[in-house]
């Protein structure tokens, strides 16, 4: 209902077969679970086909096994009109360090850092 038409082709499939794994990727340590308030921004380029990601999110469950990550992202203002959602593709500009927690090691708990994620604008679950 959410995704695109690529999404739905391309991405989905495998993830139904367990052939890659996501995660939801919103909370920050700044912000906890309050999502108005995250501070990760996704900009367009100036190509305008692009969105560069910044910023980082904390307590992500899976995110060490994960090929994509649907993220919470500040497109706009400062509220929660200003936030947008995102399937970002695991790159070398997204960095995940294991987190230490008091469950299972093997709910791959991260930190993220997106240092500058190149994202299509094909990416974006619909509008700004």
């Amino acid at each position: 209902k959410y995704g695109n038409e690529w999404m739905k082709k391309e991405v989905l499939p495998p993830l139904i077969m367990g052939e890659t794994v996501s995660c939801l990727s919103i909370t920050e340590a700044y912000a906890g679970s309050d999502v108005a308030a995250i501070r990760t921004t996704a900009k367009k380029d100036a190509s305008g086909e692009n969105y560069i990601v910044s910023g980082t999110k904390k307590w992500i469950t899976t995110g060490q096994y994960s090929d994509w990550f649907v993220t919470a992202v500040r497109t706009g203002g400062k509220n929660a009109a200003g936030v947008s959602m995102m399937l970002v593709p695991k790159s070398d500009q997204i960095i995940c360090s294991k987190i230490k927690t008091k469950y299972s090691s093997a709910a791959g708990t991260v930190f993220i850092a997106y240092e500058d994620a190149v994202v299509p604008t094909k990416c974006l679950f619909g509008k700004e």
